[in-house]
């Protein structure tokens, strides 16, 4: 083995243990969720690190019916669903007119969703608050999908018009030529080339939805309350059950981590490509 072959060898080696620190970095937190989530309270609260002695698979079920999880669920699913849809259908439509169409007033519509997505969405919660109370939609699903809406448009419109640039516009130009109009060349022929960055959309507007707890925390109450609001039951003002706070974490992390499994290649395709690969 040469000299020249040894270093390539000792740096490969050297980026591999660099990236495996990495990983165990970033994996840590989850895994000590994980394991502590089958430890006792008594047993974390004496040693907040540390593997099971035995698993309390009981934890789950536990948390799952003390934290009324199967409501929580389909609450957070449904808001997630129409917020997706709404996302997809206003953006995917206002990012191919920003992309696509020689519209007037196109850089002031990029600024304007810039500085939506600049400006802290909590500042407005006051007032937001207090329009859905005159409306009579406190504590319903559709005051959270009309804010998760609003919240979300920005970056992802933003997102998809990057990836809408780098169609090529000879290939609706040819649509064109055979008679399809816009919405015929969006849906026939755009949106089929630009699939990963609409799964892409999907997973991170899907997310956003299910992490958020400010919004969801102060709008709703009682059984419309979402996934990532419940593990607070088990927090008290004087104590708090760490092994229904981890089972909890747990629960609520499981849909995502199914999701990103199936949608992985597709996410990653969509934020690393912005051209058609031919």
């Amino acid at each position: 083995m040469t000299t020249r072959q040894k270093k390539g060898l000792i740096g490969s080696a050297m980026r591999h243990v660099a990236l495996m620190v990495i990983a165990l970095f970033q994996l840590s937190p989850l895994l000590i969720m994980f394991f502590n989530s089958f430890r006792t309270d008594k047993a974390i609260k004496k040693m907040p690190i540390a593997l099971p002695e035995s698993f309390h698979f009981e934890n789950y079920v536990t948390t799952w019916n003390s934290g009324e999880y199967g409501q929580a669920f389909k609450s957070s699913f449904l808001i997630a669903f129409f917020v997706v849809i709404i996302v997809l259908a206003c953006g995917g439509l206002a990012a191919y007119a920003l992309a696509k169409l020689p519209i007037k007033g196109r850089s002031f519509f990029l600024g304007y969703f810039t500085l939506g997505m600049s400006i802290p969405g909590f500042l407005f919660i006051v007032p937001n608050y207090y329009v859905h109370s005159m409306l009579g939609i406190i504590n319903t699903h559709i005051s959270m999908i009309v804010i998760y809406s609003a919240l979300f448009m920005s970056f992802n419109l933003l997102l998809l018009r990057s990836y809408l640039i780098g169609v090529p516009k000879e290939l609706e130009e040819a649509g064109k030529i055979d008679g399809c109009n816009e919405i015929n060349v969006l849906i026939h022929i755009t949106m089929p080339i630009a699939a990963p960055i609409f799964l892409t959309v999907v997973l991170l507007v899907f997310v956003q939805c299910w992490n958020e707890f400010f919004w969801a925390n102060v709008f709703l109450q009682g059984a419309n309350r979402t996934v990532s609001t419940k593990f607070y039951d088990f927090v008290g003002k004087f104590s708090s059950d760490l092994a229904k706070v981890y089972t909890a974490g747990s629960i609520s992390m499981a849909p995502i981590v199914i999701l990103y499994a199936f949608l992985q290649k597709n996410f990653i395709e969509g934020l690393t490509s912005g051209a058609v690969k031919g």
